[in-house]
């Protein structure tokens, strides 16, 4: 089995992971206000596999390129409708759905099409600095402009979603250890993704007291999609065929879709 072919199979396992967890973590949420105890037990369990999902990724990053494991991330999606469904008993309207499969369909066209490590990548930390920058200032204008509205929670699961983006491109830095650290913890790049990490998760976790996971998470999802395959190209030099920048277009438009979801 190539590298390649792995790194595909191990993200797949890892978003399928990420996203149930991300479920358990809000069924913990409502149970919270019933039974307090069974509801914390519920989330610490969700937490704890979420915390493992980000060095599943690392792992697959170090055998494919970022933009293949980016845009894989969110095949994890079809294992979210599945327990939203049959779990948490949650209604699935014909445009989430049409969002969902839409945002599903992309990713995997993204990495079928994926050159992965092909040509080696070319690290610019100062361009990956300018991008995390620039990404944080748009999302908290849009915060401050829409705190009150309706759409608060989607917001703000972008936002925790374009933040665990950047978890991927950091975790490429931190496998090709540009500064030569003698071990994984001795690189301070292993650091600065786990502190981009623990802020997503808490924003993340504030979402969902403003909306529905099945709304919150496609967003979530899109975001940590759309975000390391732009940085893969941007950043680190990779490049993005015909078919690729297909996938991000049709994400773009499953958001929407997903995002005007009033049930028909």
């Amino acid at each position: 089995m190539s590298d390649q072919v792995l790194s595909i199979i191990i993200t797949f396992l890892g978003s399928s992971i990420n996203s149930i967890s991300q479920a358990v973590q809000k069924i913990g949420l409502d149970t919270l206000r019933l039974n307090k105890y069974k509801g914390r037990a519920i989330w610490i369990f969700g937490t704890c596999l979420m915390a493992a999902t980000p060095f599943i990724f690392m792992y697959a990053t170090s055998l494919g390129g970022v933009s293949l494991v980016g845009a894989m991330s969110g095949t994890g999606l079809a294992a979210l409708i599945l327990f939203s469904h049959f779990v948490m008993k949650e209604k699935i309207t014909a445009n989430e759905l049409a969002g969902v499969v839409l945002i599903l369909g992309a990713s995997v066209l993204l990495g079928v099409f994926s050159r992965g490590e092909a040509v080696k990548s070319v690290i610019n930390l100062l361009s990956l600095y300018i991008y995390l920058a620039a990404v944080v200032t748009v999302y908290t204008v849009i915060i401050i402009s829409f705190r009150e509205g309706k759409i608060t929670g989607s917001v703000l699961g972008g936002f925790a979603g374009s933040l665990a983006g950047f978890i991927t491109l950091f975790q490429k830095v931190t496998t090709s250890n540009p500064l030569n650290a003698p071990s994984v913890f001795a690189n301070p790049f292993l650091y600065t993704w786990l502190f981009i990490g623990a802020v997503s998760f808490i924003i993340l976790q504030f979402s969902y007291t403003k909306g529905r996971a099945i709304r919150i998470i496609p967003f979530f999802a899109a975001n940590s999609i759309v975000i390391p395959v732009i940085g893969g190209v941007v950043c680190f030099k990779e490049s993005l065929n015909f078919f690729q920048w297909l996938g991000v277009f049709l994400i773009v438009i499953g958001v929407y879709v997903k995002k005007s979801g009033n049930k028909l």
